[in-house]
């Protein structure tokens, strides 16, 4: 099975109201001539963004979009004071676990401004979650992220797998140095993440070398794929790297790294860290030597795996129900609050898709 490459996100702040027609007009740029939208519907989930962001958003915020499959992925993303339980958008989302309320609503603040009350094109939220194939929203104090995939001729087929990523270049920056890939199977999975050295389109040429890699094989040995990867990268200035290969059937997880991407794989309340050996690939002729990693995959784990444009030490300790939510609304969750904005920041977060997800019966209490 060829690789899902995710493409980088363009990071779009919104602070005035002029900053929502320029963020409305990028969108429909990107937009244009993508076969999964119609005419208009992405400028307006833009819009609805945007202005949410300016109207209830203390200072503003900031909109996320990339194309993604033949339609377009937006996330708006702010710092608080989070979404009243009365305007919380009702479940289920896009992509729910099974169990009770999925996002949980804000607790005021006493003394707290409320969020001021108005109108953009469309109702706001509710509009986008109409126009949108995948929608979920995570609102807490700490602020709101909401998600919103628009695209009307593709649907992914049930998969056991869950998995999406922000990949945010640094500030300035065209392209992106750091990339990412997955490619699921029936009972495992494979992930990468690169980050090429320095920033810009050099940086990102030595990330693609090593997707395309990733792509050109099975990654049936981590460390035989870290070899390949250093060769291709000889032509470029070079990069670091992490990658996995998950086997749910047999209950475990190898990962290989090479310099500082790194990686946890979370479950039942605790962590197990996934760190690489000092290094560069594609510098010397010959790679470093890597150490393989392995430890067990249960079912309900997630894997996290990031780019030093993440900052070490994150915890989701204040974010108890966020791993329940679509995985590009973690990433963005763990980018807004850990992401370094001097260099280029990546998550990637894969995990396993609950049995209704993949053609199954609900479990009991299950979002209808």
């Amino acid at each position: 099975m060829a690789a899902v490459t995710g493409a980088p996100h363009r990071r779009f702040p919104v602070g005035a109201e002029e900053d929502v027609g320029a963020l409305r007009r990028a969108v429909a740029r990107l937009a244009a001539g993508r076969p999964g939208l119609r005419a208009g519907e992405a400028e307006l989930a833009a819009t609805e963004l945007g202005t949410n962001l300016l109207r209830h958003a203390h200072p503003g915020g900031y909109v996320l979009f990339r194309p993604a499959g033949d339609g377009i992925e937006l996330i708006s993303v702010d710092h608080g004071p989070g979404i009243p339980p009365e305007r919380m958008p009702p479940p289920p989302y896009g992509s729910p676990a099974p169990g009770p309320a999925l996002a949980p609503a804000s607790v005021p603040v006493p003394g707290e401004r409320p969020p001021r009350v108005g109108g953009g094109l469309g109702a706001g939220l509710p509009a986008v979650r109409r126009l949108a194939r995948d929608f979920d929203c995570y609102s807490t104090r700490a602020g709101t992220v909401v998600l919103a995939r628009l695209d009307r001729t593709s649907r992914p087929a049930p998969s056991r797998w869950r998995h999406g990523g922000v990949n945010v270049p640094y500030a300035g920056e065209s392209e992106s140095g750091d990339g990412w890939a997955v490619r699921p199977g029936d009972d495992r999975v494979e992930a990468v993440v690169v980050d090429g050295l320095g920033h810009g389109p050099a940086a990102a040429a030595a990330a693609r070398a090593a997707l395309e890699e990733f792509d050109r094989q099975l990654v049936t040995d981590p460390a035989a794929y870290l070899d390949r990867a250093h060769e291709a990268m000889r032509a470029t200035r070079g990069g670091v790297l992490g990658v996995c290969r998950i086997d749910a059937e047999h209950g475990a997880l190898a990962f290989a790294g090479i310099g500082n991407v790194t990686g946890r794989v979370l479950h039942g309340g605790g962590s197990a860290p996934l760190l690489g050996r000092p290094g560069t690939l594609g510098t010397r002729p010959a790679p470093p030597g890597p150490h393989v990693e392995r430890v067990p995959w249960a079912p309900g784990a997630t894997l996290v795996l990031a780019s030093d444009g993440i900052r070490s030490g994150w915890d989701l300790a204040e974010h108890r129900e966020l791993l329940r939510h679509d995985p590009a609304l973690v990433a963005a969750v763990l980018h807004r609050d850990h992401g370094r904005p001097a260099d280029d920041a990546t998550v990637l977060i894969v995990t396993e898709a609950a049995p209704w997800e993949r053609g199954g019966p609900r479990g009991p209490g299950a979002a209808r």
